[in-house]
């Protein structure tokens, strides 16, 4: 079952779109429809042999250079910390 959904596009875009269609002698509800199908179609970035680990050792070095002591997690949980003490006062 097809269901009405209702977007906003700019008024230049859609006279193109329906001229685009009509060439490809379809409809631009079967475009974007073909267009979502295609979005969740396409294949995780991530190869289904490699590893999270794996994955975020290819990603490239930071641009900062933290000592190797620093704890990450210490200092996520203490600006949360103050994070929510900024927003709830006593």
């Amino acid at each position: 079952m097809k269901k009405r959904l209702n977007i906003t596009v700019k008024e230049d875009l859609i006279q193109k779109m329906k001229k685009f269609a009509d060439l490809k002698g379809t409809s631009i509800s079967n475009l974007v429809e073909e267009h979502f199908e295609q979005l969740l179609k396409q294949p995780s970035k991530l190869p289904k042999e490699m590893s999270l680990v794996e994955f975020v050792k290819t990603l490239p070095k930071s641009k900062v250079d933290f000592p190797t002591d620093f704890d990450f997690k210490r200092e996520y949980f203490k600006a949360k910390s103050k994070e929510y003490d900024e927003q709830n006062p006593v």
